[in-house]
């Protein structure tokens, strides 16, 4: 039993880290695929694109491991983890199926969270993983 108990708790601590990473990676792909969405949808500029896509991520990523909430008032939608950046907002009138009264709207978010493993393991950094999620969304708006 003494030399099994150690590779048991080791098991259990790995699947427990890698259990915190895929959810903490699934939340933060789902909240920048919904932020691309919705920054899509209403945003009017790049300045609100990056506004909206901020509070939209800070929202839906709550529950994930490595969030950190800003300061008050509103805490949680000025979070300072996970990092969003917004590299790519376009609205077209141009593009192909696009008009004056219906144009295409396009934007890229991009969530970037800190991951700390729960413990130490031998060939796996313990100063932290970056988990990234990135999604692209268009819409035809006025439909």
């Amino acid at each position: 039993m003494a030399l099994i108990l150690p590779f048991l708790l080791a098991f259990a601590g790995g699947a427990t880290d890698l259990a915190r990473a895929y959810q903490a990676w699934l939340t933060i792909e789902s909240a920048a695929r919904n932020a691309a969405e919705y920054v899509a949808t209403t945003s009017a500029d790049a300045a609100t694109a990056l506004a909206d896509a901020r509070h939209a991520v800070c929202q839906e990523s709550q529950p994930a491991p490595g969030f950190t909430p800003g300061s008050a008032p509103n805490a949680i939608i000025n979070c300072t983890a996970p990092t969003v950046t917004v590299p790519s907002f376009v609205i077209s009138t141009v593009q192909t199926g696009a008009s004056a009264a219906n144009p295409i709207a396009t934007a890229q978010v991009r969530a970037t969270l800190p991951f700390n493993t729960i413990f130490p393991y031998p060939f796996v950094p313990h100063d932290g993983w970056t988990l990234t999620g990135d999604a692209t969304y268009s819409v035809v708006r006025g439909r």
